[in-house]
């Protein structure tokens, strides 16, 4: 009994360094999914007037995350002793765990669509411009609206809808051509894109590019002459020929030729897909591809970085 009890406070010390040690083991296992998570924390992208206020290097070193990022930032995290790049929508690990950051989120973007019912902004409303371009509902784009609907009556242009625009003709529909004339958003208007790119310090540059002014297709046909891709509609893709920055767009970006996975249109578009030839066919996202900004969400590789 005495011998014992001359043992407690030796055991009570044990005790307290076992649970010392467990929530350090814990804490060690959890600093990956930590690190993934804290680093999509509070950030929005930079538009118009605020990418002006964002710093020339964009190497930024801070424990709490920047308030405003755009494409190329980088961001060293001194609270986890971790660097991250902004690929255009959240920050990612700016080294070779890039690719595993990436194939979690889809894993985890197919168990969610596995389970998620429809809710009502699933639902096509009829004449809504920003359904998908056939007006088919979700999964169904491949099927002619006919398979499920009556067809027929007037065709119309929705007067809301992207194709009217202030001092333009109105649109109109050939019967005879099956072709469309005067559709205001079948042109690239010219603007201006901003994103940070290493520059001869191997630092991120605050970088501005022209796009867009090229020739309008406001008058395509593409029901006589079956799928002609982007040209249809603008340039595909939208180079400026003055600038001469445009390496993504060469079809020779990363090294690689035109039917390289460097030179498709989703690696940073997530509103246009390329059938693997480097010359964009379809939109992904109707919504995004009308909103009137240069939609970049790079799926950054961890080979990306000898550039970026």
């Amino acid at each position: 009994m005495c011998t014992s009890s001359l043992y407690l406070p030796t055991r009570a010390v044990l005790a307290m360094i076992g649970a010392v040690s467990l929530i350090f083991i814990s804490s060690c296992g959890e600093q990956s999914a930590s690190s993934q998570g804290s680093a999509a924390n509070g950030t929005t992208l930079a538009k118009g007037s605020e990418v002006n206020a964002l710093p020339r290097s964009g190497k930024l070193v801070s424990a709490l995350a920047p308030p405003k990022a755009i494409f190329g930032m980088i961001w060293v995290n001194t609270s986890e002793n971790r660097e991250y790049i902004f690929d255009g929508a959240e920050w990612i690990p700016h080294d070779r765990s890039a690719d595993d950051f990436y194939k979690s989120k889809q894993l985890q973007a197919k168990s969610s669509s596995k389970t998620t019912a429809l809710v009502e902004a699933d639902v096509c409303v009829d004449g809504d411009p920003y359904c998908t371009p056939t007006g088919a509902h979700g999964k169904h784009g491949s099927f002619d609206c006919r398979v499920c609907h009556k067809v027929g009556g007037r065709l119309a242009f929705d007067r809301n809808g992207p194709a009217y625009k202030t001092g333009y003709p109105a649109p109109v529909f050939d019967a005879s051509t099956k072709s469309c004339s005067n559709v205001a958003c079948h042109t690239v208007p010219p603007g201006t894109f901003s994103y940070y790119f290493p520059g001869g310090d191997g630092e991120p540059v605050l970088t501005t590019v022209s796009y867009g002014g090229g020739v309008p297709r406001v008058t395509p046909s593409w029901y006589a002459t079956g799928a002609i891709g982007c040209s249809a509609c603008h340039d595909n893709p939208p180079k400026n020929g003055s600038s001469g920055s445009n390496s993504w767009h060469s079809g020779f970006h990363g090294g690689q030729g035109p039917t390289g996975a460097y030179n498709q249109c989703q690696l940073c578009h997530p509103d246009a897909s390329s059938p693997g030839n480097g010359a964009g066919d379809t939109i992904t996202s109707f919504t995004l591809h009308v909103n009137g900004t240069v939609n970049v969400q790079a799926v950054f590789k961890s080979s990306c970085f000898g550039c970026h």
